[in-house]
């Protein structure tokens, strides 16, 4: 067992708490990896590696703090000393603010940066001394308002298009190391953070919002190698909102 454990892939997934991060955790467990589920709080890590398991998969759990670099420094050090490599590495997360941009405080605005983007560039820096070349990947999670624009989420928005930028250039950087670097923009979400958002449905040309598990089945995607000659992408996940004209689809 504890050499078939070795053979598998070792998928990082930062952000497990309920939602999106649970999901995408079982999700690469589905896909055959091993999954070791960061979060800052402790009880939802544990949930999350409990959630692999009870799905059939294998997990661990390790506390961090993303926004501080020696907590990251430290977590992706015991993971390696444990595990030996990192595969995949998914960041899921994140958080939102609403304010016009005119009205944002400076300390809203770092704090959305911070979490949204300064975080993701810590994380994947960390994770990188110890990915396994060759076949690398990363999966970071972004949002369709990083791609178009949205009032009272100025912070938001240009902290997801900052990220998507972030994604492209790594993937461009790392390629030589056959390392791909993508994104998955989901658009509205079932989560419980956004349980009074099914007024929105009736916008959503598949007539539903997005579960988590179709932000974990795009991520494990691609992760995979079946997706092993997409590099620089950005996989949106919103049921078709963002390709309706706005002014001529009325």
């Amino acid at each position: 067992m504890a050499e078939e454990l070795g053979a598998r892939r070792t998928a990082v997934v930062v952000g497990t708490g309920p939602d999106i991060g649970r999901a995408c955790a079982v999700a690469m467990a589905a896909d055959g990896a091993h999954v070791v589920c960061f979060d800052h709080d402790e009880s939802a890590a544990v949930a999350s590696a409990q959630a692999v398991t009870a799905a059939g998969g294998t997990a661990i759990s390790v506390v961090v703090d993303v926004t501080d670099r020696a907590s990251v420094q430290d977590a992706f050090a015991e993971v390696a000393a444990e595990r030996g490599h990192v595969d995949v590495l998914v960041n899921v997360v994140g958080g939102s603010a609403w304010s016009l941009s005119a009205e944002t405080s400076d300390e809203e605005w770092d704090r959305v940066f911070a979490l949204n983007l300064r975080q993701q560039w810590i994380v994947a820096q960390e994770c990188l001394r110890v990915m396994t070349a060759g076949r690398g990947a990363i999966v970071a999670i972004a949002s369709v308002s990083g791609l178009a624009a949205s009032t009272r989420h100025g912070a938001y928005g240009a902290a997801k298009a900052g990220l998507i930028s972030l994604v492209r250039t790594l993937a461009i950087e790392n390629a030589d190391r056959g390392i791909r670097v993508n994104a998955v923009a989901p658009g509205a979400t079932a989560t419980v953070a956004r349980a009074g958002d099914d007024h929105l449905t009736a916008r959503i040309p598949l007539g539903r919002r997005g579960r988590p598990a179709d932000i974990g089945a795009a991520v494990a995607f691609l992760a995979s190698s079946a997706a092993d000659y997409i590099t620089g992408q950005v996989l949106v996940v919103d049921g078709g909102v963002g390709i309706r004209h706005a002014l001529i689809d009325l």
